[in-house]
């Protein structure tokens, strides 16, 4: 039984390449070999440019709820998703590239978020961050062993300075 993760990763890595072959013949047969490389080849080379438009907006959703002073969890788990979409698609085979793609559309982000966000949640109430402290996800805060809870002060926000008449327009 000591064996068994890594067993089973092995296994489960070995499905994913017979299904992926299988795909890549399955489409070289009704398309060609040649088409089906090419394919292939384009949304692996593609991809990364669909990753990146969609990641920034993803990043710009994170930097608005970090200048509200809000907690961006949820841009977060999206920014995850996207990063494990976007290594589907660089990977090369046409079901990484189809799951891929399916995660770079936001409602599709949204569901998974929400099937296994849940799960995810309960198991990062408490998680360790080193030896010093842990993360209480609770509090939102790091905090070591010895210090109470919601001790940390943050530093006062700093009000955006007035528009001064005449100046450049906000956009």
């Amino acid at each position: 039984m000591e064996g068994l993760p890594c067993d089973v990763f092995f296994i489960s890595l070995l499905i994913i390449v017979a299904a992926e072959v299988a795909a890549f013949v399955l489409v070289g047969e009704h398309v060609g070999f040649l088409w089906a490389l090419l394919i292939l080849i384009l949304v692996s080379a593609l991809g990364p440019f669909v990753v990146r438009r969609v990641g920034s907006g993803v990043l710009a959703r994170t930097r608005e709820r970090l200048a509200l002073g809000e907690m961006p969890t949820r841009e977060l788990l999206d920014g995850l998703v996207v990063l494990i979409g976007g290594v589907m698609i660089c990977v090369p085979g046409f079901i990484g590239d189809a799951i891929g793609l399916l995660l770079m559309i936001s409602p599709v982000r949204h569901l998974i978020i929400r099937a296994f966000g849940h799960r995810l949640a309960r198991k990062v109430q408490k998680m360790p961050a080193g030896r010093w402290g842990f993360i209480d996800a609770r509090s939102t805060s790091v905090r070591n062993k010895e210090t109470p809870r919601n001790d940390i002060q943050l530093p006062p926000r700093i009000p955006d300075r007035p528009r001064e008449p005449g100046g450049p327009a906000e956009e």
